[in-house]
């Protein structure tokens, strides 16, 4: 149990709040509608589950620079997730980052990537988002919280108190006693009269 110190961000622990996005509209974009509400004030977003499905989806291709491929049909949403951070830059707030989903057609087919265009609504979607204020570098303060003092002592060894296996006493004996495999304090059991009585239908 290494106990020492731990330290933690309370701006992220005192003000992350969830909420609800719906998509009540069919052929709603639910990659804008997400990026509009990242866009509505200073604080991050990340994207916790969503469920409901999808006609149009269009998702990057890593293997060609700057393609996507585009799926139309209807898709169940089996996993939505990603996070929009608040970033300066020289003065100017931008945000940076993305979606990703994993979609389920209805012959079983598994497809998914990285959003890199429209994500159109086939039914009522459901979103949940987190929002939560990111330092983005900024200095925040943190908290240490200490450990017991004996935690401290007996959980870091010195390197003038080495735990070695030269460190076992000598004098204790940790060899069978005789050739029937007995322990030191053990007592011997006569099995020349022993009945073994094993009932496996009993708990």
């Amino acid at each position: 149990m290494l106990a020492s110190s731990v330290s933690f961000d309370i701006l992220v622990l005192l003000a992350f709040v969830s909420f609800l996005l719906k998509c009540k509209l069919l052929l709603q974009d639910i990659a804008t509608k997400i990026m509009s509400f990242s866009q509505q004030g200073p604080r991050a977003v990340c994207i916790l589950s969503a469920n409901g499905a999808v006609s149009t989806v269009t998702l990057r291709q890593p293997s060609t620079s700057g393609g996507t491929v585009t799926y139309e049909g209807r898709f169940e949403i089996l996993c939505l997730s990603g996070s929009y951070l608040l970033t300066n830059d020289g003065g100017s707030h931008n945000r940076s980052g993305g979606l990703s989903v994993s979609l389920a057609s209805p012959d079983g087919r598994v497809i998914g990537g990285g959003v890199g265009g429209v994500l159109i609504a086939a039914s009522p979607v459901q979103v949940i988002v987190g929002s939560f204020l990111w330092g983005g570098g900024s200095k925040t303060k943190n908290k240490k919280v200490e450990g017991p003092e004996g935690a401290r002592d007996s959980d870091h060894q010195t390197v003038e108190n080495p735990v070695t296996p030269t460190s076992v006493q000598p004098s204790q004996n940790l060899t069978p006693t005789s050739s029937m495999g007995v322990w030191p304090g053990s007592r011997p059991v006569d099995m020349r009269n022993a009945h073994v009585d094993i009932d496996l239908m009993r708990g």
